[in-house]
């Protein structure tokens, strides 16, 4: 192209860009134009309506893409943490593999499953179920590489091999991972995110025993703990530390030698061979008793542990050291100072005490030894020496009537007092009691008895159960029925001296009769437990006492016998008592119609087959006419005083009863003794008084008929019985009058 061609070219491009200049300045008249012009169709125009709506679909599209985008992020974080989770786990980096898991956990709380597939969370959560089980069982797996526990013995290895890769673990690392992670508080607790975020419950049940398990197992050790107990424990079982990481284990009889080497074994394999952690989580449940079965070893065997020429003190010295730095490796969790086993060690007087104990020890097991049948209790007669022998109850205390009164030793303070009721049925004691034509109509309870000749003939059947005790006369004083306790009792009592000879008595003289008063209680509370008639019991004391030599070393068992015996007797006192002062009440409320099975349906019986059987058969005088004669004044007479007046019905009442308690106390074997002859008969004339008038009352004072009574308790019954007249106060004025003058003239 010429140069005239492009000047022309740029004229005329010149030409119309200043046409199109002025065009395009006038918009109207564009805008004009292109409305009139005919070729030109314009498209439908959307409403503002329809616009805004497309709008919002756009929006909530773009919305839903945009929450789609944010999960598959989150997912595509989770599957990287899970394909981590995986490989951590095949390579045996558990710790690694828990944390991962916790991660993915925390990032599934925050992903909304609502806009993804209905099984994916539940295929997911499933999937991560089942690693959280691969995990546990990996972690127990491990475990069991550290601890070997069978009947061969305990292992324990401070480092193990897992796998084809053969990783190493190292036993404190690993279980401090366990204890924080799996454990955080000392405890397995089933709330931990590890268990509570499962979804399936058999998994979570796997998992939740799994867990519980390896806490038990390998964080407290109870398994080891049971089986060191057990090994312990057991007689027949040879314990060898082999290699400083196994306590062997051999099943034999074993000599004192082995036995202390099994524990010598025993308290290395913990010192050397576990760790200090395990060492305080034994020692703070074991450590106790295996001291004290050292302790207890030493005391029982330590005749031949300390004889001369026998090594094993130096063993014994060696392992109370070992023991010693146990407790201080333990940092005050089991404390043991070894100061006792030194004592017994390098103290003669203890061993000196221990060989008395073991003394003490094998009579009391001998005692067992014989009752544990019955052949003891056979019994056979004996006649006591004629010479006069010291009398256990002589030393046994004043009674005390109290019904309060407590019993010092605490033996048969159980009384039981029959139960009475207003409506007593008839019974057999119907066929030995008359009634008056009167009453027959009425209830038996509130019937009279009649003392007539069948109380008190030779036919009657408690006069007969009566005449077959034996009497306590002089001509059988002496004689007894003895079990095998006497010779039982003297046996221990010579072996206990003769081994206090043995052992020297000048070495145990401080603890010697407190010993032997130990052996003599223990002797004396077994047979309590054993004797069924307790006057036996008295009497096979009773031998005993008469036969040792020194009864100052007895002293004890006479002692303990006389409580034993006045228990007794308190005891039937207070239910005598009782029933007396039961029948004294209804009296009082129903003197016209009394229940009358108080006194016959229990007091009597008690008083014929309980009380008096027993007294009699204890065969000592003295407790007999004490009895009587609480039994008379003191429960029947001494109640009656206290009472504020005495009706003539309830006098006529008042009146059977006694002869019902003559007649049933009515025994030979009170004819012999001069206090019991006089209780009676005092309790028989105030019988008369209740129903006699003042001037037969009179009578018998002139009569000598009240020598017994002293003069306040003749004026007390007057008064008791009589309204207060002139008669009465002349009566009583010249009684004292008389007794006066008598007084005087003596």
């Amino acid at each position: 192209m010429t140069q005239s061609s492009i000047l022309r070219l740029d004229g005329e491009l010149r030409d119309i860009a200043e046409k199109l200049d002025r065009i395009l300045s006038d918009q109207d008249s564009i805008s004009a134009n292109i409305e009139c012009d005919p070729k030109l169709q314009f498209l439908d125009v959307p409403s503002a309506n329809e616009t805004s709506t497309d709008i919002q679909a756009l929006r909530a599209q773009e919305t839903l893409l945009s929450d789609q985008l944010v999960v598959c992020r989150e997912l595509s974080v989770v599957s990287d943490l899970l394909e981590e989770a995986k490989m951590n786990l095949q390579l045996c980096e558990l710790e690694n593999c828990f944390y991962s898991l916790q991660n993915i956990r925390r990032k599934l709380t925050v992903i909304d499953f609502k806009i993804l597939p209905m099984r994916f969370e539940q295929d997911l959560k499933l999937h991560l179920d089942e690693m959280h089980a691969h995990l546990v069982s990996r972690c127990d797996d491990i475990m069991h590489g550290f601890w070997k526990i069978d009947d061969c013995g305990i292992t324990f290895v401070e480092s193990t091999i897992v796998g084809t890769d053969r990783v190493e673990f190292n036993y404190s690392y690993f279980r401090q991972f366990l204890k924080t992670c799996f454990f955080p508080n000392g405890s397995f607790e089933p709330t931990i995110w590890f268990v509570s975020s499962l979804s399936m419950s058999d998994t979570k049940e796997a998992i939740t025993t799994g867990l519980s398990t390896l806490f038990t197992q390998y964080i407290e050790l109870e398994v080891v703990q049971e089986k060191l107990k057990s090994l312990l424990f057991s007689e027949n079982v040879f314990l060898e530390l082999k290699s400083e990481s196994t306590l062997e284990v051999t099943t034999k009889k074993c000599s004192l030698d082995e036995i202390l080497c099994k524990y010598t074994a025993l308290v290395l394999f913990l010192l050397r061979a576990v760790t200090s952690d395990d060492q305080n989580t034994i020692l703070s449940r074991l450590g106790n008793t295996i001291a004290v079965e050292v302790l207890k070893f030493f005391k029982q065997n330590s005749t031949v542990l300390l004889s001369p020429g026998s090594k094993q003190k130096e063993q014994l010295i060696r392992l109370n050291d070992d023991l010693k730095l146990l407790s201080d490796s333990t940092k005050g969790v089991w404390v043991y100072n070894g100061t006792e086993l030194d004592a017994l060690l390098n103290d003669d007087s203890v061993i000196n005490n221990l060989k008395l104990d073991k003394l003490l020890q094998s009579q009391i097991v001998k005692i067992r030894e014989v009752f544990r049948t019955s052949s003891w209790s056979k019994t056979f007669v004996i006649k006591l020496p004629t010479q006069e022998t010291p009398s256990v109850n002589n030393d046994v205390p004043a009674s005390n009537t109290d019904d309060n009164s407590e019993d010092e030793w605490d033996w048969g303070n159980e009384v039981d007092i029959p139960d009475t009721h207003d409506d007593e049925e008839k019974d057999g004691w119907g066929d030995e009691i008359d009634f008056s034509e009167d009453t027959k109509q009425e209830p038996i309870g509130t019937r009279k008895p009649d003392v007539s000749h069948k109380m008190v003939s030779e036919n009657d059947e408690w006069q007969t159960n009566w005449d077959e005790t034996e009497p306590i006369g002089k001509e059988d004083s002496n004689v007894r029925k003895l079990t095998g306790l006497p010779a039982l009792c003297l046996e221990i009592l010579e072996n206990f001296e003769t081994g206090c000879d043995e052992i020297g008595r000048e070495k145990i003289q401080m603890t010697l009769d407190y010993k032997r008063n130990l052996l003599l209680t223990s002797f004396m509370a077994m047979c309590v437990c054993k004797c069924k008639d307790w006057w036996q019991l008295h009497h096979d004391i009773e031998y005993v006492v008469t036969k040792f030599p020194d009864q100052r070393k007895i002293f004890r068992l006479i002692e303990l016998d006389s409580h034993f015996v006045q228990t007794h007797v308190d005891n039937m006192k207070k239910t005598i008592l009782a029933l007396i002062q039961q029948q004294f009440r209804n009296f009082q409320t129903n003197e016209k119609t009394p229940n009358w099975g108080i006194t016959v349906e229990s007091l009597l019986p008690y008083l014929e087959n309980v009380a008096f059987p027993a007294i009699i058969k204890l065969k000592d005088l003295r407790v007999l006419s004490s009895f009587v004669e609480y039994v008379y004044a003191d429960c029947f007479v001494a109640q009656l005083m206290s009472w504020r007046m005495i009706s003539e019905k309830n006098s006529e009442n008042l009146e059977e009863m006694i002869k019902l308690l003559l007649a049933s106390t009515n025994h030979p074997a009170l004819q012999t003794d001069e206090r019991c002859k006089q209780s009676r008969e005092k309790l028989a004339v105030i019988g008369d008084v209740l129903t006699a008038h003042l001037t037969d009352i009179m009578d018998m004072f002139s009569s000598g008929d009240f020598y017994l009574f002293s003069t306040d308790e003749i004026v007390q019954w007057i008064i008791l019985l009589f309204a207060d007249t002139g008669l009465r106060r002349e009566c009583l004025d010249e009684i004292r009058t008389i007794r006066q003058e008598q007084q005087e003239d003596e």
